[in-house]
């Protein structure tokens, strides 16, 4: 039984997910983005998959014994929605904040374009304000 493409892009980003933050398998970045990949965060907007490096670089550098859990998984077409949470204790720089020790949860969601098997394009957004408000750096409400 041959899968659609909306199934089939949905357990390519299924294994991107679980290969990269689940595992911390970084080799995924290479396997499952395109190099051209089209980047959209909430402090950048451009054509730059060391992006993508970076963040992950970033992320592992400053929390370890992460669990990441998929939430919903929809697509429609060459687009793939992923809800996304996941949990790690605070072990080193997060952004200006020092080593804490805390557990933290963030929660956040993904669309992401395929094409041929790659991610082409990616939308990402993720709630930081309740990290920070879990290390105690800034109280929220």
């Amino acid at each position: 039984m041959t899968l659609s493409l909306e199934e089939t892009n949905k357990e390519i980003v299924r294994t991107y997910h679980e290969t990269l933050w689940g595992k911390g398998d970084k080799s995924a970045i290479e396997t499952y983005w395109s190099p051209e990949a089209e980047v959209h965060m909430t402090d950048f907007d451009g054509t730059a998959i060391d992006v993508v490096r970076e963040d992950v670089d970033r992320y592992f550098g400053a929390f370890t014994d992460q669990k990441t859990t998929i939430h919903h998984l929809v697509a429609e077409g060459d687009q793939v929605v992923l809800n996304w949470s996941t949990t790690g204790k605070h072990i080193g720089a997060y952004g200006d904040v020092a080593a804490t020790g805390k557990d933290i949860t963030m929660a956040g969601m993904d669309l992401l374009r395929l094409k041929d098997g790659k991610i082409v394009e990616c939308w990402s957004m993720w709630d930081g304000l309740s990290v920070y408000d879990q290390l105690g750096v800034l109280k929220i409400g």
